[in-house]
């Protein structure tokens, strides 16, 4: 499975998301009015048909954002933040759910197996915009690991006893800790977190301070590079290890041969392929395969597209990420096997039939030196380049 955007289909009632955003620029209340009529999940349908950048315009639209917002997918929410420039973070967060807000850090804050602390800290002043209510809903059921590494370094935390001074600049909000904000922090922004946590969640504010007072900034990154490696994973996103492996050279010849599957059934229709797959080999092979064997193998597709994207360094909350990745695949296997289906003599829908779409990109990254990876960035030390 992919964490792109899934394609939705429009309600019977033929509306679209473009259109409620065109009649709102006419009348803002005819536009409300007909979003009232529809369901909370068709409405996060119409939402994600629109480009990234103006779907908090369309949801801003809904009675009920908070009802529409959490039928998105996990990556749409920080996908849509990046496109809007981060300005609408604060409203996504506060209507959306824990399980997306994570997803914005593992999706944003991450490149090439290390944190970015600055991205770290734009969500995090996100998260104290979005009130006192959001940050107690939503801090603890995100990665505390996260937030100490992005913390460290310029926020000081002391225990200090009644007759100790206080250093100047410092505030508590129990008496006990003390907590000095050093640049780029906003001093305002850390206290407005600390007093939400004390207030409304207690363990969470605790837990935050015994991180930052015993815990290491390595051992912290290490247990939340674990965490979010199995969280991607289970969005089909291998370890880069193992998706660097998609760029290992493979002749025709030693192509994996597998038994074709037998199936009567009506072939997938070429209007639920995604775009990248239109008017290429690839997706006439898959129009002329049972529809269940034509889902397998465009699933197996879609884990090629994951591997290219993990495998590139590509950031996964980049709106083009994961299309340019399906883009990139399709052409590879494209060309695997058009090549493949040339030496075995057999039509291509049988070839994909009988073929792992892995070792038909393999065979055409081998023959296409442009689909091989980006070379690396300076800055990735060299245990990670030498895959």
């Amino acid at each position: 499975m992919t964490v792109a955007e899934p394609t939705r289909s429009v309600p019977a009632s033929g509306t679209s998301g473009a259109e409620v955003l065109r009649l709102a620029r006419r009348s803002r209340e005819a536009a409300i009015e007909r979003l009232r009529a529809l369901d909370p999940e068709v409405q996060a349908g119409l939402a994600l048909e629109l480009r990234p950048e103006v779907r908090v315009e369309f949801l801003l639209l809904c009675d009920h954002p908070e009802r529409v917002v959490p039928h998105l997918p996990d990556a749409a929410v920080a996908i849509t933040a990046r496109a809007s420039g981060m300005s609408d973070a604060a409203f996504l967060l506060e209507t959306g759910t824990s399980s997306q807000a994570q997803a914005c850090l593992d999706l944003d804050c991450w490149r090439s197996g290390a944190l970015e602390p600055g991205r770290v800290v734009e969500w995090l002043d996100a998260l104290v915009e979005a009130g006192p209510e959001t940050v107690g809903r939503l801090f603890g059921k995100t990665d505390l690991e996260v937030w100490i590494v992005a913390l460290r370094g310029t926020v000081e935390v002391q225990v200090l006893g009644s007759e100790e001074d206080k250093p100047d600049g410092w505030f508590s909000v129990d008496g006990v800790v003390y907590w000095g904000v050093r640049d780029p922090f906003d001093p305002a922004r850390i206290e407005q977190l600390v007093r939400a946590l004390f207030d409304r969640c207690q363990q969470d504010y605790w837990r935050l301070v015994y991180g930052l007072l015993f815990e290491s900034s390595a051992e912290c990154e290490e247990w939340a590079l674990r965490w979010r490696t199995g969280r991607l994973a289970d969005l089909g996103f291998p370890e880069r290890e193992q998706a660097m492996r998609l760029y290992r050279p493979l002749e025709p010849e030693e192509a994996r041969v597998f038994e074709a599957l037998e199936e009567t059934a009506a072939v997938v229709e070429r209007q639920v392929l995604p775009r990248q797959l239109r008017g290429t080999l690839l997706g006439e092979s898959l129009g002329l395969l049972p529809a269940r064997r034509a889902a397998d193998v465009l699933g197996y597709v879609l884990g090629v597209a994951n591997a290219v994207a993990v495998a590139d360094r590509l950031r996964l909350s980049d709106s083009d990420a994961i299309p340019g990745a399906l883009e990139k695949a399709v052409r590879g296997i494209d060309g695997g096997l058009r090549r493949l289906a040339e030496l075995r003599g057999r039509p291509p829908e049988e070839v994909l039939d009988a073929t792992a779409p892995t070792d038909l990109f393999r065979i055409g990254a081998t023959r296409d030196s442009t689909l091989q990876p980006p070379p690396p960035d300076p800055e990735e030390s060299d245990a990670d380049t030498s895959d």
